[in-house]
């Protein structure tokens, strides 16, 4: 489907040998997993086809059918423009990317960071192939943290990702170097965290703020410094550099929260895996990036000290 040239975009879907013989409303909640709230908006503003034709919602499919979920234009951001900014396209079809950024870009536009982001980015890459896709972010990484980011083309893949988020299905693993050395091998950290109160975006361990869950595992330790491989159970604001800093491991180049910026001027955090489902075909996919040069360099230096 050319959707440069199409006002709404379209999922398709055929009814298995198990799916059949129920209600299409039953179908699209209980098989396809859409909320009832997004389906009854694709109900008022879009269009429920079963084999081409427009169907009520208790309607009976049967094995075989075809079903065609249709929605209606997405409202585009007025404020975001196309700009050639460099991308790293991992991995791209009709409804996903996978990117991978690099250090000192943010992910979408901000008030200090207004042009320049990595969705100016996309954008540009879509407008020179033709393409008229809408950015919806999956995953965010701070300005300075690198690695993989997901995002889905269309609300539908949006809508299926969020419920994967929420359900943990989702799973992203980072790599951080931290100073000191860590005791224990694995280990969780369990701490709610909340926005400073002041006009800034650092973050804080309180009662008052939101659950905070994460794990990590020791990969290789270091004179004085530790690598670990950190995976997020919720993901907050800042989550693994706040929760590393409170418990005296900062990691390093990462001033906002104590790190040493000696050796970096910038966190040691990359975001080096990311499994999801595929929102249309249910497929499962895995994504790897190796870490950045300059981080590689630090790696060698500690290790070399260590020697």
């Amino acid at each position: 489907m050319d959707r440069a040239k199409q006002e709404s975009y379209q999922i398709e879907f055929t009814v298995g040998s198990e799916e059949g013989n129920r209600l299409i409303r039953s179908y699209l909640t209980g098989i396809k997993h859409l909320s009832a709230k997004a389906l009854r908006r694709l109900k008022n503003r879009g269009t429920v086809l079963v084999n081409d034709v427009p169907v009520y919602l208790k309607s009976t499919i049967h094995e075989g059918d075809r079903i065609i979920l249709i929605y209606p234009p997405e409202n585009n951001n007025p404020y975001l423009t196309p700009e050639e900014v460099p991308i790293n396209i991992v991995y791209e079809d009709q409804d996903i990317m996978v990117l991978d950024k690099q250090a000192g870009i943010c992910v979408h536009p901000t008030k200090h960071y207004p042009r320049g982001t990595l969705a100016n980015g996309v954008l540009f890459h879509w407008r020179k192939i033709g393409e008229n896709s809408t950015i919806h972010f999956i995953n965010r990484l701070d300005r300075n943290t690198t690695g993989l980011v997901l995002l889905a083309k269309n609300t539908y893949g949006a809508q299926q990702f969020f419920r994967q988020q929420r359900e943990g299905i989702i799973k992203r693993s980072y790599l951080a170097l931290v100073q000191g050395e860590v005791k224990n091998n694995s280990g969780y950290i369990d701490l709610p965290i909340a926005r400073e109160d002041s006009p800034t975006t650092k973050r804080l361990i309180s009662k008052e703020g939101k659950p905070s869950v994460t794990h990590y595992q020791v990969m290789e330790r270091f004179s004085g410094y530790t690598l670990l491989e950190v995976r997020l159970e919720t993901g907050r604001t800042h989550q693994i550099r706040v929760h590393l800093g409170h418990l005296g491991y900062p990691i390093i180049g990462d001033s906002f929260y104590g790190g040493d910026t000696t050796l970096l001027n910038r966190q040691f955090l990359h975001a080096f895996r990311l499994v999801f489902y595929h929102p249309i075909n249910s497929k499962k996919m895995e994504f790897t990036t190796e870490i950045p040069e300059e981080l590689t360099r630090v790696l060698s230096e500690m290790k070399n000290k260590s020697l």
